[in-house]
């Protein structure tokens, strides 16, 4: 057998290949044994058609022939009997052809198919025609023609397929078509009536008389069974013939985008009817018996009308799939309606005026409904209507006045992969925590009142993205994701949960929840108009909330001599404005620069005026007064946090700690004191801030052989009036190369014998005192010195002078200055 199909096409190929040149023109083998198709494009005339041709071909091959695009203006100069081939299908388009001499067809009496369409005909070649008497399908679609007269067709009586699209026909005479006629094409032309044209073609199954102006077809179509297809869309009917009552062979129906009010039951008959498009029209009313014996119908289309009411009018309709009944004036549904159809799988009932949803007494268990949109009406509760769809799987519930959900609402419904609540107004979640629904990922509540999330994710364990925009959020739970692990065809994921516009985008404790969800597999995804609209809101908070501040050190000099105890001058930024917009709120809610005495006994912290450096700065608020906490002799650390609502303390030490706060008047923050008896112990306080609250930097020395004498209180009043005259000091370069740091270890390594205080070694940096680094790592160590670190210039700057004569004399002293850089971890 194979074999035989091989000889087959082998020979059909060797009509092409064994036959000499015939450019321009292409050969092709055809789709059937004896069977050759020839092309010819863009030629000069039919007599390089011809003399192409002529004789090339074997006289008994079947010849499906194309001129397209060329020049024909001598066409009747020659004729296609020149060519001696058996021409059975000949295609002529896109031509300019204005009209068809008789001369050329002479004796093609061989031809079944022609096609003439694409050309500049304003009338039917109907001389041309009665040379083809065998003629099956005759295109004559994409012209001018401009009307159909009884002598036409005469010549083609045994005729199939007449295709007369898209011309400009105003006028059909009647008995002008073949009573052979099965299909007849007669869409987007220019007619009013069908002039009853149509009546006597008995054997018609298709018609198309779709984008015309006809306003009626009352005695118009043929009568009898035949009929299978009828396309009368796009007109101006206003009511269907009365004899469609007796098509029993109609299956496809399609009379949408016209004036329709009424079926007037036409259709209750139609036994083999299986697609109904009536969209776009004006029916009000739908008789309980409309598709009564219509049992086959799978598809209805019945949207963009006025009906009220459905009226128990599908429930015959046994195999619908797919019903569409969007933009009606339903104002009540119940579930009674679909009751027996399992075999609907869509039912969209968008933009409607329903504001009751009745359940099915009976239940809906057995439907198979798979999509189902009851999105833009006026629903304001669900009543447990839907529940037990377990095979739902989209459900829009969209632009409704939806305020609370039931718990049980949602019941059943194990399927569910999509679930729409937009533009409803929920003001809370909770019920979905109670209601179980295994197979949803996608979650839309956008538009909505939600104002707190908590576990209202629990009962959704593969949920992937949750649309919450634009609500009224300002809090979420920890526990919001705990039970959710986003998987999509089993393949693990990330829960997406998108926050834009809500109120949480502003807070600053967002950045440590953004770190708790992604421990979690889930993301918070969105901008805020806080911060920078061009980076998501997880990627900004990070940056922003991770303060490196510059420090200088500097020595005040007190009643015209310098202090033995060195000021630690911190940078912190005020509100800047750079190109007249203002940068995120976080630079807003810190305070001024603040001067801390390195003195761990009687600590001393006092604002200073903005620096210089921060020339750009809009003027800061009033900064708290300055405040001094005396601390025993032997008492190691001391911080003073703002009061703030989430304080995290790190102590590293076993000893016991206590806190106590005072405040000093109503214009200074409580100071919070934690004392440790271990003299080796740093503790660490991190302050989270948030809007309109100040935000102090933290830097806690320690001095374990302090002085036997404290500063007194004259001495600090002068250095706080002296310290706002100082000139700023130049800010550390953070980054070191090591070369100059072997340098800087050998120079200090001569001074370690040095004991004096006020004996600050220098560096390349001319204009910057150092403090005398009170680290010194093990004798003998090797250990390599770490990179320095842009969080913390003076731990940078200790590393960088490795060796001090203090050193020695303090081997237990505390590691570094500690400058919290981002919020505590819960």
């Amino acid at each position: 057998m194979t074999s035989l199909v091989y000889t087959v096409f082998h020979l059909a190929s060797l009509q092409c290949s064994v036959r000499p040149e015939i450019s321009p023109c292409t050969c092709e083998t055809g789709k059937a044994w004896n069977h050759v198709e020839l092309s010819c494009e863009k030629l000069e005339s039919f007599n390089a058609v011809v003399d192409s041709l002529a004789n090339k071909l074997n006289a008994d091959t079947n010849i499906d022939l194309k001129i397209t695009h060329s020049q024909l203006d001598d066409l009747e100069m020659r004729s296609f009997t020149d060519m001696n081939f058996n021409l059975y299908k000949l295609r002529m388009q896109w031509n300019s052809l204005k009209s068809l001499p008789e001369v050329p067809f002479r004796g093609l009496s061989n031809v079944t198919y022609l096609s003439i369409g694409d050309n500049d005909l304003d009338e039917i070649p109907k001389h041309a025609l009665s040379h083809m008497p065998s003629l099956l399908t005759l295109d004559i679609g994409r012209c001018k023609i401009r009307s159909v007269q009884q002598e036409d067709f005469r010549g083609i009586q045994r005729v199939t397929n007449l295709i007369l699209v898209s011309n400009i026909i105003t006028r059909l005479d009647r008995g002008s078509f073949p009573k052979s006629l099965l299909i007849l094409h007669l869409g987007r032309n220019q007619l009013e009536s069908l002039n009853g044209s149509l009546h006597d073609l008995h054997n018609l199954e298709s018609l198309f008389i779709n984008a015309n102006n006809i306003t009626s077809l009352d005695d118009e179509l043929p009568d009898g069974g035949q009929l299978r297809l009828l396309m009368a869309h796009n007109n101006r009917l206003e009511r269907l013939p009365a004899n469609m009552a007796g098509m029993h062979s109609l299956e496809t129906v399609h009379i949408h985008c016209n004036q329709l009010r009424s079926f007037d039951r036409v259709l209750r008959n139609a036994v083999n009817l299986s697609e109904v498009m009536a969209d776009n029209n004006e029916l009000e009313y739908l008789a309980q018996d409309e598709f009564a014996s219509c049992s086959k119908v799978e598809t209805l289309q019945m949207g963009c009308n006025h009906i009220k009411s459905l009226n128990s009018s599908l429930l015959p309709i046994l195999k619908l799939k797919n019903a569409n009944f969007s933009f009606n004036d339903i104002e009540e549904f119940s579930m009674a309606e679909l009751h027996g159809l399992r075999s609907l799988k869509t039912l969209q009932l968008s933009s409607n005026r329903i504001q009751r949803l009745l359940p099915d007494p009976r239940g809906v268990q057995e439907l198979m409904l798979v999509n189902l949109d009851l999105d833009n009406n006026r629903i304001d509760s669900l009543n447990g209507a839907l529940a037990g769809l377990g095979n739902l799987r989209i459900l829009n519930l969209a632009g409704n006045r939806l305020e609370h959900l039931q718990v049980g609402d949602f019941d059943g419904m194990i399927r569910l992969d999509i679930l729409d609540l937009t533009g409803n107004q929920l003001a809370e979640l909770k019920p979905l925590e109670m209601t179980l629904l295994p197979s949803l990922k996608i979650l839309k509540v956008a538009y909505n009142n939600i104002t707190k999330l908590e576990q209202d994710f629990k009962g959704l364990p593969v949920l992937c993205q949750a649309n919450l925009t634009n609500n009224q959020i300002s809090a979420i739970s920890s526990e919001l994701v705990t039970n959710t692990r986003c998987k999509n065809h089993n393949v693990p994921g990330k829960l997406e949960i998108h926050l834009d516009d809500n109120p949480i985008m502003c807070d600053v404790g967002l950045n440590e929840l953004c770190r708790l969800m992604a421990v979690q597999e889930a993301r918070i995804r969105g901008r805020s108009q806080c911060f920078e609209n061009d980076q998501e809101v997880c990627t900004v908070l990070p940056m922003l909330y991770n303060v490196n501040l510059p420090i200088m050190v500097t020595n005040l000099k007190l009643t015209g001599r310098e202090v033995p105890k060195p000021m630690v001058r911190v940078i912190v930024p005020s509100l800047i404005k750079a190109n007249n917009e203002l940068l995120p709120p976080l630079i807003a809610t810190l305070g001024n620069p603040v001067l801390i005495s390195t003195d761990l006994v009687n600590p001393v912290i006092s604002p200073l005026p903005p620096p210089l450096l921060l020339a750009t700065t809009t003027p800061p608020p009033p900064m708290p007064l300055p405040v001094e906490a005396d601390v025993e002799k032997n008492e190691s650390t001391t911080a003073n946090p703002v009061s703030t609502n989430s304080t995290q303390e790190t102590t590293t030490t076993t000893s016991t700690t206590t806190t106590t706060t005072t405040k000093s008047s109503s214009q200074v923050a409580p100071i919070e004191l934690i004392t440790t008896t271990a003299p080796t112990t740093t503790t660490t306080s991190t302050t989270t801030p948030k809007p309109n609250e100040t935000l102090p930097v933290i830097v806690e020395l320690q001095d374990p052989n302090p002085p036997d004498t404290p500063v007194n209180q004259t001495d600090v009043g002068v250095a706080q009036d002296e310290a706002s005259a100082l000139v700023p000091p130049v800010v550390l370069d953070p980054l070191q190369q090591d070369l100059e740091r072997e340098r800087e270890r050998e120079r200090e390594r001569e001074l370690e014998r040095d004991l004096d205080h006020e004996a600050v070694a220098k560096t390349e940096y001319e204009t910057v005192e150092y403090i005398p680094n009170l680290v010194q790592p093990p004798v003998g160590s090797d250990a390599l010195t770490p990179p320095p670190s842009k969080a913390n210039a003076l731990e940078e700057d200790s590393e960088s002078v490795h060796s001090n004569s203090v050193h020695a004399e303090y081997p237990h002293a505390a590691q570094s200055l500690q400058i919290p850089e981002e919020p505590p971890e819960e």
